[in-house]
């Protein structure tokens, strides 16, 4: 039995289960043309995410605009776990603007969420430059979403809603003056400098960003979310990034800046716990990686791994640097369900097959052991567990009807299904292109 507070409506979850990039954005416009819910939600990330939307001839990335923006009426919210690049922001929103979309009336910006200054890029840079000397670089996108969240940690940082307080300058002038004093120790220490035009032109840009920020919604958007489900109104919540980049249970410190479970929805918008109803997890049929930190599913061949990132795109919307691309693996598939209790699952890229035979990931090797738990270092494992199976070529590209998938590929589904059944977990539908009508429904 599903479970949501009597009466009222309810949180729908979705997170990627692999290392992001599993191409979310699509499986949340699907979910949005049921009409179930009347708005969606970011609850932690920031301009780091990078979500493909597709509207008939029309393409949108969105890094801060939840991915409900072209779905006429439904509303948008940016939750306190957010850190927001307010240069970003504007310009997505003017973007959609080009496109059509008005979504001022509809947008609502927790007065919680933290402010991405103009100088917090040049320390994640800085940081990422002093990690290069000794080859520990974690492939940030240099966002300044780390450096935010550490501010916020330290409790040095600001909020959105301090920008409408007259003491706003003052703890600007206080926190950037500080991070000056750092690029300046960075500039000693490690030889990474930063010329000051350019400092001023990202101050500019940022100064300009901030007053047109300041006539958007910023409320407090916890008390708007909890009237929306008194009010019987259901919420989609957006995870960024994935499973396996969460600070807490992924291959630390190759991760992201934030926690991407389930389980911090109710803390980056401030909703109750109860009102959590599905968790609906997203995969590609294979697996896909950036930035640093070791990948025990990575495709050996070099050859085979380029012509899945070619046939699959597999370039990052936000930075453009290509993926590593990976078997499916079952191994951090499953420690990914458990740890965020998705019963429903999206595959995705389900046309892209370029060879004759796959692999699939079904367990780790340290030393010649075969691991029981999931290691703590990604770095400890030696080697994988793989089975081999058939590959399904490429002829499957758009179809939207199950009963005219090929034979390889309807096995393929069935033994994920196979392999996953102690999470009794549903597969809602299966990807087959990048448009809204490249899907077909599998478990019914």
């Amino acid at each position: 039995m599903e479970k949501n507070i009597s009466k009222n409506g309810f949180i729908d979850v979705l997170v990627g289960l692999q290392w992001g990039d599993e191409g979310k954005g699509k499986n949340i416009d699907e979910l949005l043309s049921g009409g179930v819910y009347s708005g969606v939600a970011r609850f932690q990330g920031g301009a780091n995410a990078g979500h493909t939307l597709k509207f008939g001839e029309l393409e949108f990335i969105g890094h801060i605009v939840p991915s409900g923006c072209l779905r006429e009426g439904v509303e948008l919210y940016v939750g306190n776990g957010v850190v927001v690049d307010i240069v970003s922001l504007v310009k997505e929103i003017e973007e959609l603007k080009n496109l059509g979309f008005d979504i001022l009336p509809r947008l609502y910006i927790s007065n919680r969420a933290k402010l991405v200054s103009y100088l917090h890029p040049y320390l994640d840079q800085a940081e990422e430059f002093s990690r290069s000397k000794d080859g520990k670089k974690i492939g940030t996108t240099s966002r300044g979403i780390g450096p935010t969240y550490s501010d916020s940690r330290a409790r040095r940082g600001l909020l959105m809603g301090d920008i409408m307080f007259p003491d706003f300058d003052k703890k600007l002038e206080d926190l950037c003056q500080m991070h000056l004093n750092l690029l300046k120790m960075y500039q000693k220490e490690y030889g990474f400098e930063v010329p000051l035009e350019k400092i001023n032109e990202a101050k500019k840009k940022w100064q300009e960003a901030l007053e047109k920020v300041k006539k958007l919604q910023i409320c407090d958007l916890s008390h708007l979310v909890q009237k929306r489900l008194r009010e019987g109104k259901n919420i989609l919540a957006e995870g960024a990034q994935g499973v396996m980049l969460d600070i807490d249970h992924g291959d630390y410190p190759n991760v992201t800046s934030s926690n991407t479970l389930p389980a911090n929805v109710c803390l980056g918008l401030g909703a109750p716990h109860p009102a959590i109803r599905n968790v609906y997890g997203v995969i590609k049929a294979y697996t896909t990686k950036v930035g640093g930190g070791d990948f025990p599913a990575r495709i050996k061949d070099e050859t085979v791994e380029k012509m899945f990132q070619e046939r699959g795109h597999e370039f990052g919307a936000t930075t453009g640097r290509p993926r590593m691309c990976g078997w499916l693996d079952l191994f951090a598939l499953k420690y990914a369900i458990g740890l965020s209790g998705a019963n429903k699952i999206f595959i995705n890229k389900a046309d892209i097959c370029p060879t004759d035979k796959i692999k699939v990931v079904t367990g780790y090797i340290e030393k010649g052991k075969v691991l029981e738990d999931f290691p703590l270092r990604l770095s400890q494992v030696t080697d994988v567990v793989t089975e081999e199976i058939s590959g399904w070529g490429e002829a499957n590209f758009g179809i939207s009807d199950r009963e005219k998938i090929s034979p390889a590929l309807s096995s393929y589904l069935d033994y994920v299904k196979n392999k996953l059944k102690d999470f009794e977990i549903e597969i809602v539908s299966v990807g087959t292109g990048p448009d809204r009508t490249h899907s077909f429904p599998w478990d019914k």
